[in-house]
């Protein structure tokens, strides 16, 4: 899947990431493993994601294990969703480069792909309604539904603008009154 290959690529690109294997370090195989077990448990809930505030706690490396676990297939679907979702408290190029892909993969999960759209906007705000273009006109009436109540929660000028001209064409009865009632809210 590209959502994999990419997570390795931005993790063997990252800043200090070495072209030879790396030489094990007990330490930090086993502080990458706490990290990514109490991650696992923080994005156990069902239909809830942790709170920014308890995922920054954790310190350094958040974002990168967030992203390992999201493209990760043996990791269940639904929490898969939820650290897609919490990469939005993680605003770097590398965390929206990832999300990006996500949503304009046409093959990517649909719930992660509903997922990377709340979290583009709640992390980058104006600066993500272009990417979400492919999830705006997507044949997803949930993906197009999701979009929107996200666009709308950038609450900018642009973000109206964006839902205005979606309103003229959407053909969803469902995602136009969501449109409908967000701009009516904006106002």
């Amino acid at each position: 899947m590209l959502v994999s290959s990419l997570v390795l690529t931005l993790l063997a690109s990252a800043p200090g990431a070495q072209a030879a294997p790396p030489v094990r370090d007990p330490a930090a195989t086993n502080a990458r493993s706490d990290l990514r077990a109490t991650l696992l448990d923080l994005l156990s809930g069902y239909e809830a994601a942790p709170a920014a505030s308890e995922l920054q706690l954790l310190g350094a490396g958040v974002d990168a294990e967030l992203m390992a676990i999201s493209a990760d297939t043996s990791v269940s679907k639904a929490r898969r969703a939820s650290a897609t979702w919490s990469l939005g408290y993680f605003p770097s190029d590398a965390t929206r480069l990832f999300l990006a892909q996500v949503v304009t993969d046409a093959s990517a999960d649909t719930q992660l792909r509903r997922s990377a759209t709340w979290a583009l906007c709640n992390g980058w705000g104006d600066a993500a309604l272009a990417v979400l273009e492919p999830a705006l006109t997507s044949s997803d009436v949930q993906l197009r539904n999701q979009a929107v109540r996200a666009v709308a929660r950038v609450g900018s000028p642009a973000s109206r603008a964006v839902l205005e001209g979606r309103l003229a064409v959407e053909s969803s009865a469902m995602v136009r009154d969501a449109i409908t009632a967000s701009l009516a809210e904006a106002k």
